[in-house]
């Protein structure tokens, strides 16, 4: 469990450093959603849960949409204003990406 949320830790520092380098360039979200999803097989395949190709697919496509519609959202709303803006899109992503881990840990574990 320990070293299951220092991998999470990891892809966290990882989300936080592509939407700090990316805040100004539309569309680095896609690379973040890229992310969740490989730390999802991750920590599945951690966890000795097997994902098929389908359910990779599924699960790459049901997180694109609820981090889409949530944490696009929020940044894009936040980088109107320039800086300060950024900042809390690189805030909201490491944030989203850091939950996001757990939860899927905790769904792996049972």
């Amino acid at each position: 469990m320990k070293s299951n949320i220092v991998l999470i830790l990891i892809y966290t520092v990882i989300a936080g450093l592509i939407a700090a380098l990316g805040s100004p360039i539309p569309g680095t979200s896609l690379l973040l959603t890229g992310l969740e999803v490989f730390m999802i097989v991750h920590l599945a395949k951690r966890n000795h849960f097997e994902f098929s190709l389908q359910a990779i697919g599924f699960t790459a496509t049901a997180i694109w949409g609820v981090s889409t519609i949530l944490k696009d959202t929020a940044i894009e709303l936040l980088k109107i204003i320039p800086g300060p803006g950024w900042l809390a899109g690189v805030v909201v992503a490491v944030v989203f990406v850091f939950f996001l881990g757990i939860l899927a840990n905790l769904y792996f574990r049972k």
